[in-house]
């Protein structure tokens, strides 16, 4: 027990400095992006005068660099992400409803991709030189290759009124292919009912439908490979010997061992399917963190921007700490390491 703790304490401590060390760097390298906010304040506000020299001291800009710092930490640590450039707003307000739209995004994605991944990676394996470890193989790897946002653009023409698709097949479906919901008559403001929820679900298919092919495929050939392994270990044969059938030899030896590189899999595609988010909001103006980070570069809001930037490197840095976790209590061999 002494050395588990003592893992799972380094473990924390190196992800807290790591995070420590994304807030100072994203600082940094924000502020070394080349262009200058104040100027996106005079084109629109030319006839004020004075009205950029007030914006510089409503937002901080007329302090030095280190007192910006300073402000920019103590922000973070008090979750008062001060108000952006662009829209006036107060930051959380603003990243707080982003976040809801991609979680609910990314969050279909990842358990469609696990579940489906997990599945078909095992069948293939028990299947293994088989007609449909074949196919899947060869789809995985054209999946894997293909770019996520040229994916995205595929399907949004797929599935478009004006595919020709629709055209040759009536029962072919046509999805929305634009926005997190209708506009009105919908309100602009949420409502739990039916009409909202279903309309939100409906517009979520293509874009968590794109995610999930770009990750699928990593899923199930990393499962396949683990659990072809495990079917070569010396515990298999004896489990057979003793009379077990195939499904039970699968279910009780075979997948619980290859199931641990599965756990830090999942932990890095998190990672890839928050960058793949990015893409696949642009493409389907999927108002969420994506689509707000690409916004705010265009603006250089850097308040927006960078607390963006955190809340994805945080995020990608407590899913790998939760992986080392599930993994200490998985394989025990790791509790000695």
């Amino acid at each position: 027990m002494g050395k588990v703790l003592r893992v799972a304490i380094r473990r924390c401590v190196n992800a807290g400095v790591t995070i420590l060390g994304i807030i100072c760097l994203n600082y940094v390298l924000i502020r070394l992006m080349p262009g200058d906010p104040n100027l996106s304040f005079a084109p629109r506000n030319r006839q004020y005068i004075g009205l950029v020299e007030y914006n510089r001291q409503l937002f901080g800009l007329d302090k030095s660099p280190l007192d910006q710092f300073l402000i920019y930490l103590h922000n973070m640590f008090t979750l008062d992400w001060g108000l952006s450039y662009f829209y006036r707003a107060p930051v959380a307000e603003i990243l707080f409803q982003d976040l809801s739209w991609t979680l609910l995004l990314v969050g279909t994605s990842t358990v469609i991709t696990i579940l489906i991944g997990m599945v078909v990676g095992s069948y293939a394996a028990a299947k293994r030189g088989k007609p449909f470890d074949l196919v899947s193989t060869g789809l995985g790897i054209f999946f894997y290759g293909m770019p996520i946002f040229w994916l995205a653009i595929v399907l949004q023409a797929a599935f478009s009124k004006t595919s020709p698709l629709s055209a040759y097949f009536s029962w072919w479906p046509v999805l929305p292919s634009q926005g997190r919901i209708d506009l009105p008559p919908f309100p602009q403001t949420w409502s739990w009912d039916w009409v909202h929820i279903g309309n939100a679900l409906l517009h979520l298919i293509l874009p968590a439908l794109t995610l999930s092919l770009g990750t699928l495929a990593g899923i199930s050939l990393v499962m396949r490979s683990s659990l072809i392994d495990a079917m070569t270990e010396d515990y298999v044969l004896t489990a057979k010997a003793k009379g077990l059938s195939d499904r039970q030899v699968l279910r009780r030896h075979i997948f619980p061992n290859g199931l641990p590189p599965m756990v830090s899999l999942i932990a890095l595609d998190i990672a890839f399917v928050v960058g793949g988010a990015y893409q696949v909001e642009v493409v389907f103006n999927y108002k969420g963190i994506g689509w707000r980070t690409i916004d705010a570069i265009h603006n250089l809001d850097y308040p927006l921007l960078q607390f963006i930037v955190v809340i994805g490197g945080v995020a990608i840095v407590l899913a790998n700490l939760v992986s080392d976790f599930i993994l200490l209590a998985l394989d025990p061999r790791i509790k000695v390491a």
